[in-house]
């Protein structure tokens, strides 16, 4: 796991405290089920198990699933002890990892989900490779791995749907993919803690993360090293959406189309808040490619903020007139509050940030890019 690490001291004493058949013993007050370390044991557990209760896998155990998981429809807890939960294969017929039906509450921690694959072309059939939410349904993700899922329409890793829940915590979201949405795509409630989101793709939209619609909350968090089709190479955020990302990190994600490398907020009523990040080595390198760092575009009510945060180093290399490789904002509301715009590029002027209506400016700096900070589209308290 990434972000679970066992000591020697405490890799030993669970050795100790492992049974015969794999299957973690019980503690002293531990009221979990212990599921031994083959496919059927887990299925039969997951289809027998009471509401409220906890699944305790093998430690360090892989199982190979031929087939899908049954669907969860009750309050359960799966500890993962370190396990693998893997579709085995490529000659297995393709299946998504988990489905959270609407009664469904499902809390995995300590766990790695591989090798999903949602094949369809409906919502149901075709998003969340690795889990699926549905609208009422609610997940929690502990020191978890998901990786190496695939879906045909959204949410490579976990596809969120409207009125449905999400929360990753300590997690890793890596190597997924989808059309849209390569780790995440959440059109609910999404919450984001400690974790990172890296080397997913999504053909169009949201290399690491898509949120349309509902709200989305980042913090302390690192989304980086994703790639998307269209746009948005870290995040897409669209349809309403308000998307607030506190003491994370944007970086090094690519889009080989037009808008926004690291981070694309479009659409009315769209909100992106950044307060004490870095958007840094970004990169939009598609035909007039705008906005390397971040895009912003809509109208009045399409709201970019960044509270002490920085844009740097992001880059609009693609051919023809490609600008703002810092921050292009067409139409939209944006505020720079205390934060700085240094040290990006593009191929055409400016190579810092580029608006065409007012926007404001407190205690920020937009410095050291090229080939200018802002002309030939100036803004008062910008200098070249």
């Amino acid at each position: 796991m990434r972000y679970i690490r066992l000591s020697t001291a405490v890799a030993a004493a669970a050795a100790i405290l492992t049974c015969a058949t794999g299957a973690p013993a019980a503690a002293g007050g531990d009221s979990s089920t212990p599921v031994p370390c083959y496919t059927a044991a887990l299925t039969n557990a997951i289809s027998g198990a009471s509401s409220g209760e906890t699944l305790s896998l093998a430690r360090n155990c892989t199982y190979h699933l031929t087939a899908a998981l049954p669907d969860i429809n009750q309050s359960l807890t799966i500890r993962g002890n370190g396990a693998t939960i893997v579709r085995d294969g490529n000659g297995t017929p393709a299946f998504r990892i988990f489905h959270v039906l609407s009664t469904g509450v499902l809390r995995l921690e300590s766990l790695t989900v591989r090798g999903g694959n949602a094949v369809g072309i409906t919502a149901a059939s075709g998003n969340g490779g690795g889990i699926l939410v549905d609208s009422g349904g609610r997940l929690t993700l502990v020191g978890v791995d998901v990786i190496d899922n695939t879906a045909t329409l959204d949410g490579g890793g976990v596809a969120v749907s409207t009125g449905a829940t999400a929360t990753i915590r300590r997690s890793w979201l890596a190597f997924n993919n989808a059309a849209d949405g390569g780790a995440v795509n959440s059109l609910g409630t999404l919450t984001v803690e400690n974790s990172e989101f890296s080397r997913n793709h999504a053909q169009a939209l949201g290399g690491g993360l898509r949120q349309s619609g509902g709200t989305a909350f980042v913090h302390a968090s690192i989304i980086s090293r994703n790639t998307a089709g269209l746009a948005g190479g870290g995040i897409h955020n669209s349809g309403g959406a308000q998307t607030t990302i506190i003491e994370s990190k944007i970086a090094n994600n690519t889009t080989s189309g037009f808008v926004g490398g690291g981070i694309a907020n479009t659409g009315a009523g769209s909100t992106v808040t950044l307060e004490k990040s870095e958007v840094s080595g970004n990169v939009v390198g598609g035909l007039g490619g705008a906005g390397g760092g971040i895009h912003n575009s809509g109208t009045a009510t399409t709201v970019l903020t960044l509270r002490g945060s920085k844009v740097i180093r992001n880059s609009a290399n693609g051919s023809g007139p490609s600008q703002a490789g810092g921050i292009f904002n067409n139409n939209g509301a944006l505020t720079l509050d205390h934060s700085y715009v240094q040290n990006n590029a593009s191929t055409t002027a400016p190579g810092g940030l580029r608006t065409n209506v007012p926007i404001t400016l407190t205690d920020s700096v937009i410095t050291h890019n090229i080939p200018t900070n802002c002309v030939p589209f100036p803004i008062p308290g910008c200098t070249n």
